[in-house]
């Protein structure tokens, strides 16, 4: 019923399907069960980005099927696995040795 875009000035926006029209109120936006994520903005992966990093550091990411975690990968070549939703700022994930 809804879709999620980041766009390139790092603003998460919500639209319903099929109008496509923009959903602005966050309590709505709450109570959103999403089936996937691979979204590197919101309130639900705060905690994923670094303390001092720059916008543009952390590049993907993607919850795992069971929802429990969340992948990211950044420009440092790191790949780190947090629990989803990661909602604490600057919490240290775990690092994936590929």
């Amino acid at each position: 019923s809804y879709f999620q875009v980041s766009t390139g000035a790092y603003k998460r926006q919500v639209h319903e399907v099929p109008l496509g029209k923009q959903i602005t109120d966050p309590v709505l936006i709450e109570k959103i069960t999403w089936a996937t994520w691979t979204s590197i903005l919101g309130d639900e992966v705060i905690g994923i980005w670094p303390r001092n990093a720059d916008k543009a550091d952390v590049n993907c990411a993607c919850v795992t099927h069971a929802g429990l975690n969340i992948v990211t990968g950044d420009d440092f070549g790191l790949v780190k696995l947090f629990d989803f939703p990661c909602t604490e700022k600057f919490v240290s994930g775990y690092f994936i040795l590929i």
